[in-house]
């Protein structure tokens, strides 16, 4: 199971459970090695195209921990 995550107006990572937030998504495995991978790497800037994008993957674990 693959999770799409967007980006708000504030700018911060939000988890899009409809799949219809506007803009571009990101789509990972709700795990925390994928989750650190992607942080690690500093993936999700470029993937959604927000400059100084910056992700906890603390805060990411606890999103995954609500995703239905």
């Amino acid at each position: 199971m693959l999770v799409r995550v967007a980006v708000n107006a504030k700018p911060e990572l939000v988890i899009d459970h409809r799949k219809n937030l506007p803009g571009r998504g990101a789509w990972l495995h709700p795990s925390e090695s994928c989750v650190t991978t992607a942080v690690r790497r500093r993936a999700f800037g470029p993937a959604l195209r927000v400059r100084g994008l910056t992700v906890d993957p603390a805060d990411l674990a606890e999103i995954f921990g609500e995703a239905p």
